[in-house]
């Protein structure tokens, strides 16, 4: 244990802080999609799997001198070895790709440093319990986790925070070099096992599936509170740690399976119907994140008893932990990757939670009857929100697509006595923008974007002819506001909305302003470009329900300012339901010495508005106020959502 314990406890909790690490780093690359998580975990269990999967080879290939020597080479090969700096991309495997060179070979040693360390360990004590390493090795994973958004991103920030973890990196690979000293030195006997055969497959499809279900479960649910709120570290952290805190349970109190936890894994899935249901679309994130979160722990806890039940002697336990990686991974590409290509809709957590419930009331059958009448109440109830979620998203559906920016849709609106027939844009929950359907209203700003609004207000000054850049597209509702000689250039990551804006909305085609489209990340778009001198440029990209970061942070505030003629103006949308973005505005306004002003604009359910809330920073005028505190200036390297949640 001199050698094994230390090397899994610092190995598992550098493996889960590098991470939301890695994570937070490829983000502004990326655009600040939610699917750059859901591809992060991808990778991240692949490469576990690819650890497991080496440890369980060097232990049934080879003698334990010779398993000691080749992870030695192995090692000094990883850490010699040069990692390649992340570029940017479109897609999901592009971030496979800026993962792997990143860190790729650090990430695989990690991997293997558990079941190797537990391999070893049975190897040298007979009387040793390997299987407990597991435990403390989710622990330590929980605390990383947990250190990261509530002590690492806050107080150190992206670049320091990666000199710790390559120094602590570095100690890891010493405690791993002494375990292999101490393998080499003593020379234990070991049993000769064959490399595969010696479990049954009902037992290996047992060890897959419990895995897959759990995993596919982190995914989908993560997944689904991202698309509502920032991808934010914060919002990763919780589910993961939930995920990991019930493997921990499972084999550390050698945790029986049966039909309780199959029954509290319903109570669970119902505590999840019960948010999918009534709270989306409510402003209650601490509420929401809760609800999900239970049902994820009894979900997740009756997966791992299971699994943890099936676990076999410790002469078979490398061959366990790469089947259970096997079945982490396969749930991560199913969850991450198959369900977003097969399903237009955010449907993959509510489709789990119906197979969920049916597998449960297939682990409790035997039960008495008025028990089984129960659980096939309560499953009908969790399986509920699958249907009525799927009804609902083709209600009235014109067109819908889904990539990996996310899932869009396009839907009509019948017209009512408050209002004629309106055409909507949706991200996901999000409302993207809005039009007129009735001849005559179709030059109607809708949506956050009415006349009252700051932007309305904005564009619609008489003047000299603008130029005006725009970050976020949607709808295109502020080209209405167009007049002859304007020039409006939007910037829009996600070429759906650019061809669903020109396909279902005419907002574009009927402006009288001069129309310019370009497509990719605006900030990565506008750092190539000459400066545009705009008179107003408007920040409305979201992604979710907030704005990506990185086009809130003082890097992209300056960029900003580059593109802006002397006294142009700034608007930043942050309508928002979860945060308070405004702080992070005048923070922005504050260092740059440029004047800034909140302004709310109502709703007009006549035409169509909703309440919209604005920052404009004018660059005419000076900074006149106290200086908001440093915490609130949000940089490439910190930029934590903390201090502005609701």
């Amino acid at each position: 244990m001199l050698w094994m314990g230390p090397a899994v406890v610092l190995g598992a909790f550098l493996l889960f802080l590098v991470q939301p690490m890695a994570g937070k780093m490829l983000l502004p690359l990326y655009g600040g999609s939610a699917a750059v998580w859901s591809a992060c975990l991808l990778f991240f269990q692949s490469v576990l799997l690819l650890g497991y999967l080496y440890a369980h080879l060097l232990a049934r290939a080879l003698k334990p001198r010779a398993q000691a020597a080749v992870h030695t080479v192995v090692l000094l090969a990883c850490v010699l070895l040069p990692r390649a700096a992340p570029a940017e991309g479109s897609d999901a495997a592009h971030v496979l790709l800026a993962l792997a060179g990143a860190v790729g070979l650090p990430y695989f040693l990690l991997s293997a440093a558990s079941p190797l360390m537990q391999h070893w360990l049975g190897l040298l004590d007979a009387r040793a319990r390997p299987y407990r390493l597991s435990a403390w090795s989710n622990a330590a994973c929980a605390v990383a986790l947990l250190a990261f958004p509530f002590v690492f991103e806050p107080r150190l920030g992206i670049s320091r925070l990666k000199h710790a973890w390559d120094a602590a990196f570095l100690a890891e690979a010493m405690l791993l070099a002494g375990a292999a000293w101490l393998v080499w030195k003593r020379q234990p006997q070991a049993p000769e096992l064959p490399l595969a055969g010696s479990s049954g497959w009902k037992e290996r499809l047992q060890w897959l599936g419990w895995a897959a279900l759990g995993t596919a479960f982190l995914v989908a649910t993560t997944a689904h509170i991202t698309q509502v709120v920032a991808p934010a570290p914060l919002l990763w952290v919780v589910p993961l740690l939930v995920y990991l805190l019930t493997y921990a349970a499972a084999f550390l109190f050698d945790a029986r399976p049966g039909r309780r936890a199959a029954w509290q894994a319903l109570l669970g899935l119902l505590a999840m119907a019960l948010s999918l249901l009534f709270l989306d679309l409510q402003a209650v994130l601490a509420a929401k994140v809760a609800l999900y979160s239970i049902g994820l722990l009894l979900v997740c806890l009756f997966a791992h008893r299971e699994l943890a039940a099936s676990k076999p002697e410790p002469e078979r336990l490398t061959s366990f932990w790469t089947h259970a990686a096997a079945g982490g991974a396969l749930g991560s590409f199913l969850a991450g990757v198959l369900a977003p290509s097969l399903l237009k809709g955010y449907f993959e957590l509510p489709l789990l939670m119906a197979g969920t419930a049916v597998l449960c009331l297939w682990r409790m059958r035997g039960a008495g009857r008025w028990a089984m009448q129960a659980a096939a109440m309560a499953a009908v109830l969790a399986a509920t929100p699958s249907l009525a979620l799927i009804q609902n998203y083709y209600a009235g559906l014109v067109d819908a697509g889904r990539n990996f920016y996310g899932s869009l849709r396009v839907v009509d609106e019948p017209a009512s006595e408050a209002r004629p027939a309106l055409r909507k844009m949706l991200h996901g929950l999000v409302l993207h923008g809005s039009q007129f359907m009735s001849a005559g209203m179709e030059d109607i700003a809708t949506a956050y974007y009415g006349r009252t609004s700051a932007a309305g207000l904005l564009l619609s000054r008489p003047g000299a002819p603008r130029r005006v850049g725009i970050i976020g597209l949607g709808a295109g509702a502020l080209a209405a506001y167009g007049r002859p000689g304007d020039v409006y250039r939007f910037y829009e990551i996600n070429p759906m909305v650019i061809e669903f804006s020109r396909r279902h909305f005419t907002y574009l085609k009927r402006s009288a302003a001069r129309i310019e489209v370009a497509e990719g990340d605006a900030r990565l778009t506008l750092a190539r470009e000459a400066p545009q001198e705009f008179d107003v440029l408007v920040i409305d990209a979201f992604s979710g329900d907030s704005i990506p970061a990185h086009l809130l942070t003082r890097e992209a505030f300056a960029l900003y300012r580059k593109h802006m003629r002397p006294g142009g103006v700034m608007a930043f949308h942050i309508s928002n339901q979860y945060a308070d973005l405004a702080p992070v505005v005048r923070a922005l306004a504050a260092g740059a010495g440029a004047a800034c002003t909140r302004m709310q604009g109502p709703a007009e359910p006549a035409v169509a508005a909703l309440a919209s809330t604005w920052m404009l920073v004018d660059t005419g005028r000076a900074w006149a106020g106290p200086r908001p505190g440093r915490r609130l200036l949000w940089t490439d390297d910190a930029s934590s959502i903390l201090p502005v949640l609701k």
